[in-house]
């Protein structure tokens, strides 16, 4: 299967995923996005406006700021409108992995219970194994979110080189994506007992899917105002899609017809 052939794979999954939850009744996993989203509205606000209040009193001594209310008004604006940005720059960038993170339990039993529909292969509830699986999870997401910082650096770096910059930009988001689908993929890939070394050499051989299955989830992150927390949803569709994708390709020589 050609690397082309692997991405249409990995989108066309993520039409089917949205049907696949809701016929085989896991549409209720939903109703975890929409508590955390919640609960990071209300931190995440709380934080933001506390850094806002931070740096406003920080300013608010300069001397030439105290002598212009029209001065200092502008500062608290711009101030205010800037703390926003980086905040979501910086979940656009690195959000994603938190959301691995909190979710991984979610994430892994959904995974689960995906294969189990598509191969019949029954996997009966096992705490220790649950928890094995979810650390599993939590290692993979932290392994890669520093690879990924690593490449942020150098692109950040490199971004003060005219037009290379540009194209450092375009490659980061293809390597995000690329890493965020090898999250999602590595749930099956631990099922199968795969070792950290053998799924990322499997993974490599899927790139294709990776990257798309990555993709759609890092897209959803530079979604203005919403995707910091739409992202949550697309999570659940990101694993069920990624299942769906490396099933159908016959990646544990078990295709699903």
């Amino acid at each position: 299967m050609s690397i082309f052939q692997q991405i249409k794979l990995g989108l066309k999954s993520y039409s089917k995923a949205v049907s696949f939850i809701f016929k085989n009744k896991l549409g209720w996993t939903f109703l975890i996005p929409i508590a955390l989203n919640i609960i990071l509205f209300a931190v995440a606000q709380n934080y933001i406006e506390e850094l806002i209040k931070y740096v406003k009193s920080f300013i608010e001594g300069w001397s030439f700021i105290e002598d212009s209310a029209f001065l200092g008004s502008a500062m608290e604006v711009i101030v205010a409108f800037f703390i926003e940005i980086l905040f979501f720059l910086a979940f656009a960038y690195l959000g994603g992995y938190i959301v691995l993170i909190i979710m991984a339990p979610l994430l892994s039993y959904i995974s689960e219970k995906t294969e189990q529909v598509l191969t019949g292969n029954a996997y009966a509830f096992n705490f220790n194994h649950l928890v094995k699986d979810t650390i599993r999870g939590l290692i993979m997401a932290v392994r890669n979110m520093f690879i990924e910082l690593g490449f942020l650096i150098l692109a950040f770096i490199l971004g003060f080189i005219p037009v290379i910059g540009w194209l450092v930009a375009i490659c980061l988001f293809f390597i995000s994506a690329y890493f965020y689908g090898f999250s999602f993929i590595d749930y099956n890939n631990e099922r199968q007992r795969l070792t950290i070394k053998e799924s990322a050499a499997l993974v490599k051989k899927y790139k294709g899917i990776a990257i798309s299955n990555g993709g759609v989830f890092a897209l959803s992150l530079f979604i203005p105002f919403c995707g910091t927390y739409l992202v949550l949803f697309v999570a659940i569709v990101s694993v069920v899609a990624a299942t769906l994708a490396m099933t159908e390709a016959g990646a544990y020589g078990m295709e699903n017809d």
